[in-house]
């Protein structure tokens, strides 16, 4: 509109396949009452999404958002009660309806502090039928995700950044909150050539995984919890001044898309 406000709206079709893995019917053990098995009827899954962008004085940008998509991928579980076996396969079981708001604000608080803030606030219904029962689920989340960098004297610096989201619904399931916080100090060695780390993730070990589901006849909880506090140090050396030559910006096509569905489950 003018040199303050400018204004962005997108429209756009996605298809997401599933994961070669989520089409193998073999079943995979987690443990003796509990096993995951492939559906080789999946259907890939549509949506339409559009977004309302303003951005003012390019520090501060609001987003709203809506997405509409079919044939949902997501885990069910089907539990047997005469065995209490438990078989986790995934289906397309809904149709979801997704409306949100996000706010982003970024740049320099201070000569030695630069800082960016995000938060988005949507909300998820979902609607279809799973396991011969006829499901409408709303849910309704929040995000925040911080991230500091400070710059000192005589080549020190420092990264204080961490996220949070509030309870939220994926499907069948209702996840409890979650988020962590990473920090790190550096300093600029051998003439600003050199930089050495030291960093820290999840310092408070608060990336932690729990959630419940409870629909038809299916009553279960479960939990993750990965080595997600860590220690690093790192050491890096600039050869150049910054200037890369002869580099290529990397084009994405149908490869990548292929290698995506490749799920190895180190996700």
């Amino acid at each position: 509109m003018n040199e303050k406000h400018n204004f962005v709206l997108n429209y756009g079709r996605r298809v997401e396949r599933p994961n070669y893995q989520d089409l193998n019917p073999f079943m995979v053990f987690i443990d003796k009452y509990t096993y995951e098995q492939g559906n080789p009827n999946l259907n890939p899954q549509f949506s339409h999404n559009i977004e309302l962008r303003h951005t003012y004085k390019g520090f501060l940008t609001t987003t709203l958002n809506y997405s509409s998509t079919n044939d949902i991928i997501e885990d069910v579980l089907q539990q047997d009660p005469n065995t209490t076996e438990t078989k986790i396969k995934k289906s397309n079981i809904a149709s979801r309806k997704q409306y949100g708001i996000s706010v982003s604000a970024g740049g320099q608080i201070k000569k030695w502090w630069m800082a960016n803030i995000w938060t988005n606030f949507y909300q998820n219904h979902y609607e279809g039928t799973i396991n011969s029962q006829a499901i409408s689920l709303y849910g309704t989340t929040a995000q925040v995700n911080i991230s500091n960098q400070f710059k000192f004297n005589k080549g020190w610096g420092a990264e204080l950044s961490g996220f949070f989201t509030s309870p939220l619904t994926d499907g069948v399931f209702m996840i409890k909150s979650f988020g962590k916080a990473d920090i790190g100090i550096s300093k600029q060695i051998l003439k600003g050539k050199g930089t050495v780390r030291l960093s820290g993730r999840d310092i408070f070990f608060t990336q932690k995984f729990k959630g419940e589901t409870n629909y038809a006849e299916v009553n279960a909880t479960f939990q993750q919890q990965r080595d997600s506090r860590q220690i690093a140090v790192g050491f890096t050396y600039r050869f150049s001044k910054g200037k890369v030559n002869g580099t290529q910006k990397r084009k994405t096509g149908a490869a990548d898309d292929e290698k995506n569905r490749v799920n190895t489950g180190d996700n």
